[in-house]
């Protein structure tokens, strides 16, 4: 009798077990999707850097909070292997190197900046990776040489970053005579030489035309001679110091353009935060903000499908994991960036490169951040662009009129 009731036990506790294995192992889990990248933490970049490196966070986090990534009826969570490349093109082969070889990265992701982007893409066509580029716009990443068939852009490309701003002014104040003064890295060049272009296109005047080293410390002498040259307004910039750099410098040398366009740095929130009343009015281009409301309902009347968070679950979440923080639009970037990707290896159902580069070829999808298509060269075609301004210590879109929550407020008054 004991010998059949210690029988009946062991049988129990193994059928428990069968069930237990299979509860913490069943078929249909995949594993773990790595994506691999490097992000500016410290260095130059170190603002756009570590907010895109959050965007990146939150969209990992929403995959894998809704079912993760299915393939093969299996489903995988997206794991993120990244380093701090410092700001720094010298650190980006070594470390994608590592992340490819070592960490074993299915996917890439492409760095903050296009100096870097460059100098990352040969490693995705070296390795056979797909490569998305959340933070490199200059049109010539793609369009200089053999190109690279691995690198896909998410973003709006460099030369049409200003066309708002002088679109504005065109409509506007037409007799307006304008200073360009810019950072000479590829993407800074290349958005201010098409703006300059295109306002000479619209019949604009550009009195002054100035490039400068991503590392200046003293613009001065620029402002100056812009504001002898007779310029009523200034457009360029770069990145997030140098921005900062302008307007600051604007006041120590006296001048008070009547209309201020700056690359990348007025977007940020610190932008406001370090300048106070001197950032208003100033405007800026942005690839995303949380108000121009992209949603499942509008996909749907443009025959795309959606894909991930609405904007205002993924600032919500972003907020979560921040610690109360709003996301940028270089968050924003980032972040579609990674979702995205998590829509093509599903539509492709496969892990392997070639299908799924070939799927973000293929596909016109709706996110949080707009829409997206690329060319054959992987060039963005479908995102759309907003025109921002600080009014009163808010961050408001401006331009197109269709998605404005204010008008442009002219002229800048410096506080």
């Amino acid at each position: 009798m004991m010998v059949g009731i210690l029988i009946i036990v062991v049988i129990v506790i193994i059928a428990a077990a069968v069930v237990l294995s299979g509860a913490l192992n069943p078929s249909n889990v995949g594993g773990t999707i790595k994506l691999g990248f490097t992000i500016s933490l410290t260095g130059t970049f170190n603002v756009e850097g570590t907010n895109s490196l959050r965007g990146i966070q939150t969209a990992v986090s929403w995959i894998n909070s809704h079912g993760g990534i299915t393939v093969g009826g299996k489903t995988y969570n997206v794991s993120v292997d990244y380093y701090d490349d410092q700001s720094t093109t010298s650190n980006i082969v070594s470390l994608y190197t590592k992340i490819v070889t070592q960490d074993n990265a299915q996917f890439l992701l492409a760095p903050y900046s296009s100096g870097l982007t460059s100098a990352a893409a040969p490693i995705a066509d070296q390795y056979g990776l797909v490569m998305l580029s959340h933070g490199g716009a200059a049109d010539t990443i793609w369009t200089t040489g053999a190109g690279y068939h691995n690198l896909v852009e998410v973003l709006s490309p460099a030369s049409g970053y200003l066309k708002s701003s002088i679109d504005w002014l065109a409509a506007n104040h037409p007799t307006d005579k304008l200073a360009a003064i810019y950072a000479s890295d590829s993407f800074s060049s290349l958005a201010v030489t098409s703006a300059i272009s295109y306002a000479q296109s619209k019949g604009l005047s550009v009195v002054y035309n100035a490039s400068y080293a991503a590392t200046v410390t003293d613009l001065s002498a620029q402002l100056t001679a812009a504001k002898n040259a007779g310029a009523d307004d200034v457009i360029g910039g770069g990145h997030f110091n140098d921005g900062l750099l302008i307007t600051n410098q604007l006041q120590s040398v006296g001048w008070t353009p009547k209309f201020v366009s700056l690359l990348v740095a007025v977007t940020e929130p610190t932008f406001q935060t370090q300048l106070g009343a001197a950032a208003n009015n100033i405007t800026g281009p942005s690839q995303w903000e949380t108000t121009v409301t992209y949603s499942p309902s509008l996909a749907a009347s443009r025959s795309l499908d959606w894909f991930g968070p609405t904007p205002a679950q993924f600032t919500s979440l972003y907020g979560n994991l921040t610690s109360g923080a709003k996301p940028s639009y270089h968050s924003g970037e980032a972040g579609a960036a990674v979702l995205i990707l998590a829509d093509a290896i599903q539509k492709a159902n496969s892990l392997n490169t070639t299908a799924v580069r070939a799927e973000l070829g293929a596909m016109h999808i709706m996110t949080f951040f707009g829409e997206f298509q690329i060319n054959s060269l992987g060039v963005q075609i479908a995102h759309s662009m907003v025109l921002d301004q600080w009014q009163a210590g808010n961050l408001k879109v401006v331009y197109p009129t269709a998605v404005a929550e204010a008008p442009v407020q002219y002229p800048y008054t410096g506080s």
